[in-house]
């Protein structure tokens, strides 16, 4: 077990760092002049040349990038090149907003996909199958923001049960919370359900094939324990792992959803850097989701090490 963590604090510490570079690379080298965005479009040459000159942004790019991630490290993530406020206390009031709705979506999705993709192994190549496998390419096909457009066209222009948007704190207002963060979470969980059903699924039929399966039910174990305690909790290993990533993947595609729904996180604030070109923004909010993925996913690997000894030891 030490080995597999040692390895996997290797291998976070070099993703964090490629990741890094490959953000700041790729938000510099976009074509524009953050200059120009934060400044306008009637600002002079020398007015641009100063504002690149004060932030830094006439000197090379490498040494750009050492300086930044110099001062990230020490927690430092500048200020905002439109407004000046300092990028990390902001950043750290919207990831609470931004998390609560991932772990809603992630939540819904694996409360719809568990049991319908564990559903259609047990009816494998049956009428329940086919008809949750299109289903799932359904739900896979469909975008979260036209859904989201949709949710709000039913559950609020016309039956008026839910708020059209907005933020407040749970501990604020619980309810009203819940209110106003149940449709962003439907958008994304719904949407996100589509790949857990067939990894469930998948992951089911392989464990209903194996050889202790057949033989639990040839000892006349009932069907209930055989797929609760043996089929199910075995399945749930492989799952968890592609979860975990899915988790990331909705940590990281809030940008729409939030702007949509007028949520104080994480994306609406990497909707404004890009529309702004304000890159400190744009890269402490890239960094932050990075940096999410990879403890989500480092957390996931550490939990299945244990839970499968197998894991622990082809690393040692």
């Amino acid at each position: 077990m030490r080995n597999l963590i040692l390895s996997r604090l290797l291998a976070f510490a070099l993703t964090l760092l490629v990741a890094s570079s490959i953000l700041f690379v790729a938000i510099n080298v976009v074509p524009g002049s953050a200059a120009r965005s934060a400044l306008g479009i009637d600002a002079t040459p020398q007015a641009l040349a100063r504002f690149e000159a004060l932030h830094g942004l006439d000197r090379p790019l490498v040494v750009q990038y050492a300086d930044w991630l110099g001062r990230t490290f020490t927690g430092d993530f500048g200020k905002s090149f439109q407004n000046g406020v300092d990028v990390g206390p902001e950043l750290l009031r919207r990831i609470p907003v931004t998390l609560e709705l991932a772990i809603l979506a992630f939540l819904i999705a694996n409360v719809i996909a568990i049991p319908l993709g564990a559903f259609a192994a047990m009816r494998h190549q049956r009428i329940p199958d086919k008809g949750i496998s299109f289903i799932a390419t359904l739900l896979g096909a469909m975008p979260n923001f036209w859904l989201a457009t949709l949710l709000v066209m039913v559950l609020t222009l016309r039956f008026r049960l839910l708020p059209p948007g907005g933020y407040t704190p749970f501990f604020d207002n619980p309810i009203l919370n819940l209110k106003q963060m149940i449709m962003p979470a439907l958008s994304l969980g719904i949407v996100s359900s589509a790949l857990l059903i067939r990894i469930m699924r998948t992951a089911m039929i392989e464990v209903l094939s194996s050889d202790y399966i057949r033989t639990a039910r040839a000892k006349g174990a009932q069907e209930r324990v055989v797929m609760l305690r043996h089929a199910v909790r075995n399945a749930l290993t492989p799952y968890v792992n592609v979860a975990a990533v899915e988790f990331g993947f909705l940590f990281g595609s809030v940008v729409i959803i939030e702007d949509i729904f007028l949520l104080p996180g994480i994306g609406s604030f990497v909707l404004v850097g890009i529309i702004n070109r304000d890159y400190p923004v744009l890269l402490a909010s890239a960094l932050t989701i990075t940096l999410v993925v990879l403890i989500i996913n480092f957390i996931v690997d550490i939990a299945v090490g244990l839970i499968d000894p197998r894991r622990v030891t082809r690393h040692r």
